[in-house]
């Protein structure tokens, strides 16, 4: 089979990429700029170059194929966080209804289902609410939680002070999530026969920060490793500072911080079976850390 695949340079699409070519499938693979896509074609991907706010160029990226894989990225530079989400919605429903297209996987997250959230959260509700309107095409839409790779921004001071933060709380349970498990049910929905509807991905475990760091110590070999639970305002001020994004985007951001640490930010539905992926944390920390080992 065929599948369009945007985002596909990023974090979760570079997976389903290399899943779905390793499967026997072809893929085309969109993103703003050539270069961007060499590392992925170079693997046999067919490339495709648009905006993901372009209708018209989606419309081509859709037509012609089994099956998509869309998202809204995030875009640190945007002065207006909503207002891009919005102009990117529409485009993507836009051509997935004037392709033709009947089989469509899509990124959202954990909390789309409540309205007034003031992040980007319900910008991806509106965006399903938006999607919803789409006839006889099967939406395959995955709410994950908490990303693990997350962690990852600290792996400056993790390797030289021993120490991992963020603003959430030391001791708020998190379904946190691998990425490669939420790749794993993208390719799953796109090359198998599945009911079509939304699905949170709940991680392995309710797991806090405190408790991570606890495993991360462990398997890090670094017993003195502490989190720190950094205040609202230092960690606007080193979003803005050290990844470049917007004012608008780094309040979004903070926004969502507080969502999880007020209680707002929740699944849809208590975990399950179904709803629970693989990878517990220990296991993202033994394979994907093991460079910040002592």
């Amino acid at each position: 089979m065929k599948f369009t695949l945007l985002g596909a340079t990023g974090q979760i699409g570079s997976q389903i990429t290399q899943s779905l070519i390793g499967l026997g499938h072809e893929v085309r693979a969109v993103s703003r700029s050539l270069e961007s896509l060499e590392s992925i074609t170079s693997k046999g991907a067919e490339p495709f170059v648009s905006h993901l706010d372009d209708s018209q160029k989606l419309t081509e990226a859709f037509t012609g194929v089994d099956g998509a894989f869309t998202l809204i990225p995030p875009d640190l530079s945007a002065p207006n966080v909503r207002e891009f989400m919005r102009q990117t919605s529409q485009a993507q429903t836009t051509a997935i209804r004037n392709s033709g297209i009947n089989r469509v996987a899509i990124l959202s997250s954990i909390g789309a289902h409540i309205p007034d959230n003031d992040s980007h959260i319900s910008g991806h509700y509106e965006h399903e609410q938006r999607l919803a309107t789409l006839t006889d095409v099967n939406l395959h839409i995955f709410r994950p939680d908490y990303f693990m790779e997350n962690v990852l921004f600290s792996a400056g001071t993790i390797q030289n002070m021993n120490f991992w933060s963020s603003p959430i709380k030391e001791d708020l349970p998190l379904n946190m999530t691998a990425t490669k498990d939420i790749a794993a049910n993208v390719v799953s929905a796109l090359t198998k026969k599945q009911e079509p509807g939304v699905k949170e991905l709940l991680g392995y475990e309710s797991i806090t920060c405190l408790e991570a760091t606890s495993i991360m110590a462990e398997v890090l070999n670094r017993p003195e490793l502490k989190y720190i639970e950094s205040s609202y305002e230092d960690t606007k001020n080193a979003i803005i500072q050290y990844r470049g994004a917007s004012e608008n985007y780094t309040d979004d951001l903070i926004n969502m911080y507080k969502a999880y640490n007020d209680g707002i930010l929740i699944p849809e539905h208590l975990r399950s079976k179904e709803r629970t992926t693989p990878t517990s944390f220990r296991e993202f920390a033994e394979s994907s850390l093991a460079f910040l080992k002592n």
